[in-house]
């Protein structure tokens, strides 16, 4: 499926299943490969995938998923299961998937991985209830993994539950484009031989800053272009489809329609030609730059200059004027400022670039696998 959790799970397992383990995926049924037999009498049967068996059977993440998910368990005689939990890709409005762990217990271990701490909307005003059930996923679990210090912290100061921080990697596969290919790329866009070329990288979402980098790309010369590279909203957040109406509208009303240009989906031989089509990348997080998002990774592991937001907490790896530029969140103008200082410095780019792609190397799948094995097999005391 599109999105950070669905690429996340493909390289995990991947990785995983190369170090001779055996890997089960079970999921939405909107996951079935086109290729599949779609007939009512196969939606019941597993797909061999190279590296894993997926099982695309859930219709929806409601309270009878989580006995659908106990029967798979005991069929399949599985050793633990990992939850690769964000909320927004389990239906929002139901916490059932947050009660998974304990309708488990008894039956297996479970190790819960949070992509973000982001709570369940549950019904109006439910207010406290929403973090309540996140806590109570996390408690009921035998282990628990963040991708960042940020959630680190969180979890660490009120849970009982052990935790481990490892980190995410790209999340696509990397690839060095031709010269041509970067060419080509430019030459679909339609620039001229002086234009600057920035790239934003991921689906549109309110917390990632594409609204505030509108406004900045509306201070810059005419000669500055956008690409936004990959697929719009996604298949995980149903708020997604509005912010992109917001920013569609945006992009109309400052008179930028001929400089902002999209990719649609795309293969990732094809997002690494864009990404080294782009001059500079901008992924102004509203919420601060952090590890935890795989197509940040993605843009240091290309080793392209990247210019962010500021992290809510510090992190070591993330370095002002050597891994990346930062900028505060939510400031268009500081934004465009600071675009307007590398666009004149390509040595300074070029320096961004490296500083990337060696940061990058701490981030790969093969050590992620490594430390996320070693953590699913621990016993956790139990």
């Amino acid at each position: 499926m599109e999105g950070g959790v669905g690429a996340f799970t493909q390289e995990l397992a991947q990785a995983l299943a190369a170090n001779g383990h055996e890997i089960h995926i079970l999921t939405s049924r909107e996951a079935r490969p086109a290729t599949a037999v779609h007939h009512p009498s196969a939606l019941r049967q597993p797909t061999q995938l190279d590296f894993a068996q997926l099982y695309p059977f859930i219709h929806k993440w409601r309270w009878p998923s989580l006995t659908a998910v106990a029967e798979w368990v005991m069929r399949y005689n599985l050793d633990v299961v990992n939850i690769q939990y964000q909320a927004a890709a389990y239906n929002m409005r139901s916490p059932a998937i947050n009660f998974l762990p304990w309708r488990l217990r008894g039956l297996v271990k479970t190790v819960v991985t949070f992509h973000d701490l982001r709570v369940p909307y549950l019904f109006p005003k439910a207010g406290r209830l929403r973090q309540t059930a996140v806590h109570f996923m996390a408690r009921q679990a035998h282990g628990v993994i963040v991708t960042n210090q940020a959630d680190y912290q969180a979890l660490t100061s009120n849970l009982q539950t052990p935790v481990r921080q490892i980190p995410i990697g790209s999340n696509i596969a990397t690839h060095t484009p031709s010269a041509a290919e970067v060419t080509a790329v430019r030459q679909s866009l339609h620039l001229q031989a002086g234009d600057f070329l920035l790239g934003y990288f991921g689906f549109l979402n309110e917390s990632k800053g594409a609204d505030t980098l509108i406004d900045a790309l509306a201070q810059m010369d005419t000669a500055v272009h956008l690409v936004f590279i990959g697929g719009q909203t996604g298949s995980s957040d149903p708020t997604n489809q509005a912010f992109l109406a917001q920013l569609q509208s945006q992009i109309a009303r400052l008179g930028l329609t001929g400089r902002v240009h999209w990719s649609g989906f795309l293969p990732d031989p094809q997002v690494s030609a864009y990404l080294h089509a782009a001059d500079l990348m901008a992924m102004p997080y509203r919420d601060g730059v952090s590890l935890r998002r795989g197509t940040l990774m993605a843009v240091l592991a290309h080793g392209r200059p990247l210019v962010t937001t500021y992290p809510t907490v510090p992190v070591p790896e993330l370095k002002h004027g050597e891994t990346m530029w930062l900028v505060p969140p939510d400031d268009a103008f500081e934004l465009a400022e600071a675009v307007r200082a590398l666009q004149a410095n390509a040595e300074l780019r070029q320096a961004l670039g490296s500083g990337a792609a060696q940061v990058a190397d701490q981030f790969s799948w093969e050590r992620i696998a490594e430390q996320t094995a070693d953590w699913l097999l621990q016993d956790f005391g139990n």
